[in-house]
């Protein structure tokens, strides 16, 4: 019992002096505090989710929650080992989270506070860019026509001068004919990844690394984990042609999307390399597109009414002088004549004869 009692009375005076008296003190100053590092840590729970250091994520938590415990208890041989391994856990950490903490330096370094130019491209660039997305999505489509393997990437604010080590240098312009060439099968460059670097063709044949997710990748083979892969570590956006089925495939951001086609290969290519000077453009022409719509539509004027022909009014005419709504004109009378009038029935059923009938 007496053992017990420590143990809560340890665990009431923690409560006590880092719980309830910090949350009676609380300032404005304190909730900000409380909610940038609610904020980060969120954040940083999303990075490491999906990656192997958030299992490392929880045994460091489960390390501190032991310890925690142990200096509670105040266990001489284990507080020993606990002290030890606290004055290395800042060095441990850096060297447990070195991938990823190398990462997310990188995903800071390409936020766009501090590369304010770097989602778009100067105006007189963005005919070079069409040409590029233009040639580069012609030669993926003939490509996936003749299934014929190809793995383009292209290069974004992290240089991959790594990989281009690995390859040769080609620094050529793109185009359609020239990337069919390089990744013909017989071609001595045609094994390996196509790296673009500021749009031209800077090197070829060259070695990427495989993904370390645990994507489901089914009968995908090596281009598509390297496509995922050198998108894992960098900004890149890559083009993946199949040999097998001849299906377009985009990776970016360590994601895959499949079967894309040649419009939407496009887009994509020309938001990746333009940015917002593209978005902008494409906004303004479907805006001009919708208002030449809205126009078209209101040129369009209702059918005018059918215009009666001569028989058909002088009929009218004629139904409506019987019925009293109209007086009989000279040119209703000297017409009258050229008229089949359909005589009515009387009230005791027999039919209405004319004036000549009853004078003769």
């Amino acid at each position: 019992m007496d053992f017990l009692t420590k143990i809560w009375s340890e665990i009431s005076h923690f409560a006590t002096q880092y719980v309830i008296t910090p949350i009676l003190n609380i300032g404005i100053w304190d909730a900000v505090d409380i909610l940038l590092l609610a904020v980060i840590l969120y954040q940083l729970y999303r990075f490491t989710r999906n990656r192997r250091a958030g299992r490392v994520v929880f045994g460091l938590v489960a390390v501190v929650i032991v310890s925690t415990i142990i200096t509670s208890l105040k266990l001489p041989t284990l507080n020993f080992i606990v002290r030890l391994f606290s004055a290395a856990a800042f060095f441990s950490i850096v060297v447990i989270f070195q991938p990823e903490i190398r990462d997310l330096l990188e995903q800071i370094g390409n936020l766009t506070l501090f590369n304010p130019r770097s989602n778009t491209i100067p105006k007189k660039r963005m005919d070079q860019a069409r040409a590029v997305a233009d040639e580069t999505a012609d030669a993926v489509e003939k490509m996936a026509g003749s299934r014929t393997g190809a793995l383009i990437v292209f290069e974004g604010l992290t240089k991959l001068g790594e990989y281009v080590e690995t390859g040769k240098i080609v620094d050529a312009r793109v185009s359609s004919k020239l990337l069919q060439n390089l990744f013909y099968n017989g071609a001595p460059l045609h094994d390996g990844a196509l790296i673009i670097r500021d749009m031209r063709i800077w090197a070829a044949s060259c070695v990427l690394p495989s993904t370390k997710s645990k994507m489901n990748f089914g009968t995908m083979g090596t281009r598509h984990r390297a496509a995922v892969g050198i998108t894992e570590v960098s900004d890149a956006l890559v083009i993946v042609v199949s040999e097998q089925t001849g299906i377009v495939s985009v990776a970016q951001d360590g994601k895959l999307l499949r079967d894309v086609d040649g419009k939407t290969l496009r887009d994509i290519l020309m938001t990746y390399i333009a940015g917002n000077a593209y978005l902008r453009l494409k906004r303004a022409n479907m805006r001009k597109e919708y208002l030449e719509m809205l126009e078209n539509v209101a040129r369009v004027k209702t059918p005018a009414e059918p215009r009666k022909s001569s028989r058909e009014e002088i009929v009218e005419k004629e139904f409506q002088k019987l019925i009293g709504q109209d007086e009989p004109t000279e040119e209703t009378d000297s017409s009258i004549d050229s008229v089949e009038v359909i005589q009515a029935p009387r009230a005791d059923g027999s039919e209405s004869t004319t004036d000549e009938e009853q004078n003769g």
